[in-house]
């Protein structure tokens, strides 16, 4: 080789090397931002396109330094250990390059990724992965990254891939010169190859990570020292009602949320954290109570988040940000709500039946000689006394029903199963529900006019006290109460069965509140005074599931009445205890 050539393969090679370098330098730079912030993360894309650039002038140079006609490199899959063409390549098509790789127990390249020595071949005839790409010769070399200790002492030598040069140019052969040259060349690739594998890790946990919090359950913002939003969860971002089009990230926070009394809490959240008080490091101080706030969602729905603050920092402790975590403890606040208020409403409910009990049995015990009242008097007496022995009867039911219910679900209610006539069932509870008002018009409507079904007496009496009682509650103003039975064909989805409804022209419902309806303490009407425990419609609830049945109510408005719907099978569904499935009688 003329020694102009030489020079002129030197002065090339320091080009690369510098090129190298300025790469390593960006590649250092953007590492440190990759561990400052997640919200850097979008840089790194721009950061891999630059290692490609850089890769790609790699190959092309030093396929001309060599003077090859074909030039890849191969790294290694970590799941498989196969060696796999990556692009940018020279003198091959992307397809050609996507064909390209070597499984582990092939030679060729594998030996040289294996033994990290490099290898002349001046044949490809019995080579099996050069067969496609028509290589008449070539040479290949390991790409080394070298592990230097402080002295700058090689500690360790690691194999990344292979770097392949294939048909020297004019019919010639490769030499160990070329081998010389492509050993120096390959430091430069391996270099660019390493760093690129190590952003593309990079981005990697990133995006694992960014699903994680993505999938979270509880609400996440991270606000770094200038007060911009650095991270916001799809459920912080819901929680906010943020659009889908608008992107938060780097938006000062104040800008994003607009909630004035979560703003208040961010901002000493924000405080406290930069600027510790020595007070919140006390250990004897008591702990501050976690801050709340409520948030009304698009549906009318309120919801109950608890805010957590933590710092977030860098290796060097350095403070870099702070994330808040809101979890939902809406359902909990509301649990507890509803069970003082339960333990208040049963006591109330117990004694409403108690007092007249005692009123009449005391007038009852005073007339000694039984001289004072006649006997018609002292019968609607016993009347009254019994009708209040039932309620007392029926809400310790309840309660006992509400224990098996949480132990075992509607599996827990003991159903006794006979026919019953689901007309005379509806008669005999809209008589009893007539006498306790003078405002409401009760009118029991069936077609056909007896329908019978295979049910538990006593539980659908309870279904119906509690429907028709609630809708005589919330129609303060009396009227019209329509109960309503229809029978309905068998079809292929459910058997034969009867709808029975209960129609009011009351307070009605909300949307949101509708999609409360028989759950747990929920009341339509959540006025202190208003009465009952809140029960009722879960008891009915799981009443028709142990029918296997289902409930729902229709309401057009607040102040335009409502409408509850029972749908209970003719007959009794028997379930597998084997496969849990239910056999569905013809009927």
């Amino acid at each position: 080789m003329a020694t102009d050539d030489i020079g002129l393969l030197r002065q090339q090679i320091e080009q690369l090397q510098k090129e190298l370098a300025d790469t390593q330098q960006r590649n250092s730079d953007l590492e440190q931002k990759a561990k400052s912030s997640q919200s850097d993360m979008a840089e790194l894309p721009v950061a891999i396109s630059e290692f490609e650039d850089t890769l790609r002038r790699l190959v092309q140079r030093t396929a001309m330094i060599v003077q090859a006609e074909k030039c890849v490199v191969l790294v290694r899959e970590r799941d498989t250990g196969n060696l796999i063409a990556r692009m940018p390549a020279f003198g091959m098509s992307e397809e050609e390059v996507k064909a390209y790789h070597v499984s582990i127990e092939d030679g060729g390249s594998q030996d040289v990724f294996q033994s990290a020595e490099p290898s002349i071949f001046q044949t490809a005839s019995n080579i099996a992965e050069l067969s496609h790409i028509g290589a008449r010769n070539g040479i290949s070399v390991p790409l080394l990254v070298e592990k230097r200790d402080d002295d700058n002492l090689v500690v360790e030598r690691v194999t990344v891939g292979v770097l392949n040069c294939f048909n020297k140019r004019y019919g010639s052969e490769f030499i160990e010169e070329d081998v010389r040259l492509l050993e120096r060349l390959s430091r430069s690739a391996a270099a660019v190859i390493a760093n690129a594998q190590m952003f593309q890790e990079v981005i990697a946990e990133n995006e694992k990570l960014v699903q994680t919090l993505e999938s979270l359950t509880a609400g996440l913002i991270l606000i770094n020292q200038k007060g911009r939003i650095g991270q916001m969860n799809a459920h912080a971002r819901s929680m906010f009602e943020i659009s889908a089009d608008y992107d938060p990230i780097s938006k000062p926070y104040k800008e994003v949320i607009e909630h004035e009394s979560c703003l208040q809490i961010l901002e000493r959240m924000l405080y406290d954290i930069q600027f510790p008080s020595p007070n919140n490091l006390d250990a004897d101080q008591e702990p501050r109570k976690a801050d709340e706030i409520n948030l009304i969602s698009e549906e009318g729905v309120e919801f109950i988040y608890q805010m957590h603050a933590a710092s977030v920092r860098d290796d060097a402790n350095n403070l870099y940000g702070t994330v808040i975590i809101f979890n939902d403890v809406t359902e909990l606040r509301n649990l507890e709500q509803m069970k003082t208020n339960f333990v208040s409403i049963v006591a109330h409910e117990l004694r409403t039946p108690l007092t007249p009990m005692k009123g009449f049995v005391r007038t009852l015990l005073d007339d000694v000689n039984e001289e004072w009242y006649l006997r018609e008097d002292r019968r609607e007496f016993y009347t009254i006394i019994e009708e209040n022995i039932d309620r007392l009867s029926r809400l310790i039911d309840d309660l006992l029903n509400i224990s098996r219910i949480e132990r075992m679900g509607a599996k827990g209610l003991e159903m006794k199963w006979e026919q019953v006539d689901l007309r005379e069932i509806a008669e005999s509870v809209a008589t009893m529900q007539r006498g306790r008002t003078d405002r409401h018009t009760l009118v029991v409507d069936f077609d056909p006019t007896h329908i019978e079904i295979d049910t538990d007496r006593d539980m659908i009496q309870n279904v119906m006290h509690n429907i028709i009682s609630n809708a005589i509650k919330y129609t303060p103003g009396g009227g019209e109460i329509r109960i309503i039975g229809r029978k309905e064909p068998l079809t292929e989805e459910r058997a034969s069965s009867v709808v029975i409804g209960v129609k009011d022209h009351g307070m009605g419902l909300t949307e949101a509140a509708l999609k409360q309806v028989g759950k747990k303490f929920f009341r339509g009407d959540k006025r202190p005074k208003a009465s009952g425990t809140g029960i009722g419609l879960w008891l009915v609830n799981n009443i028709i599931l142990a029918h296997k049945g289902e409930m729902w109510a229709e309401s057009p408005g607040i102040d335009k009445g409502t409408t509850f719907w029972v749908r209970l099978p003719i007959e009794h569904l028997v379930e597998d205890d084997d496969d849990g499935s239910v056999s569905i009688p013809n009927n």
